[in-house]
């Protein structure tokens, strides 16, 4: 039988390590290959001509039933909704900005949005039709991103590589910018479709952020992920998409102030993984291993004395 005590307190030892090891993956994110992906010119990695306007007009009709889904989830304290749905993410989440929407608009183009999110390395865009003001509202994308979560990468993880086909509306009280994932180089992702949107609030500017995503597990992760306890893989999982658009709607909202530089991704933008791990584990520890133990007292040599806990019958 498994002994509770103990799995919990191994739980929290191994996922404390697992927490150090993003801690290091994050500080070390900047690497040789990270700084080739983002200055080499990238293909779009598919012929642009097999895709009309019918496949570009199928995008909005294939998101409309995920985000029905996604919209019925309770939004937590913060705001994310997220579930699965089998092995993909389904993924929303907002922030209103205090910047009045047309000026946030002239500042940070909708369509271009995808290169602000966390980890973006480089890729490439190919407009295929614009409106009449010449802004794109047909294009295709190739973009490439560090693996997400960090720690990933210190287990092999590839760099997450998708093309996708993007529509783009323009609406006067908002713009929206939705995609559809149809190829992946090197496999990385399994799904990836999702949307961005800037919409006109009383007192600034919503923007929300969808996602639909499955990606693909280096080697490791695949052995460990369905021994995994549930609700420490929930908690994994939360963890990463919190950080991961935590970064990416500061980001975002950064430039629509007018900011021109990066947004720094540091480890206390978001709660942290340990947060999670505590989460979880707290169920699984008992009193006496969830708070340290004060002695009774202490005698003249100056040796602790502690009260021996009552053992399970």
């Amino acid at each position: 039988m498994l002994n509770i005590p103990l799995a919990g307190a191994a739980l929290r030892r191994v996922l404390t390590v697992v927490d150090q090891t993003a801690e290091l993956a994050t500080a070390l994110r900047i690497r040789p290959d990270d700084a080739a992906a983002r200055t080499a010119a990238t293909p779009l990695g598919v012929d642009a001509l097999a895709f009309g306007p019918a496949e570009f007009e199928a995008v909005a009709r294939h998101l409309k039933p995920l985000d029905q889904l996604i919209a019925a989830v309770p939004p937590s304290a913060d705001g994310m909704r997220w579930r699965y749905l089998d092995e993909a993410v389904m993924f929303r989440c907002e922030r209103e900005v205090p910047t009045a929407f047309d000026d946030f608009t002239t500042s940070l183009d909708i369509s271009r949005v995808i290169g602000q999110t966390c980890g973006y390395l480089g890729g490439r865009t190919d407009v295929r039709a614009r409106d009449e003001a010449g802004r794109p509202i047909r294009q295709l994308e190739r973009s490439i991103s560090r693996a997400q979560p960090a720690y990933l990468a210190l287990s092999g993880a590839d760099v997450l590589d998708v093309c996708k086909l993007e529509t783009i509306d323009y609406g006067p009280d908002e713009h929206l910018l939705r995609w559809r994932q149809v190829h992946s180089a090197n496999a990385s992702a399994l799904q990836d479709d999702g949307s961005v949107s800037f919409a006109r609030t009383a007192h600034g500017t919503r923007v929300t952020i969808c996602a639909y995503q499955q990606f693909a597990l280096p080697p490791l992760w695949q052995a460990i992920t369905p021994v995994l306890w549930s609700a420490v893989r929930r908690a994994l999982v939360e963890d990463a998409y919190r950080r991961s658009f935590h970064s990416t709607l500061s980001t975002i909202a950064a430039h629509g102030q007018g900011s021109a530089g990066p947004v720094e991704e540091t480890a206390g933008a978001a709660s942290s993984l340990w947060d999670a791990v505590v989460r979880v584990a707290e169920p699984l520890t008992p009193v006496a291993l969830r708070r340290p133990a004060r002695p009774e007292y202490t005698d003249s040599s100056g040796f602790r004395h502690f009260r021996p806990e009552r053992q399970p019958r």
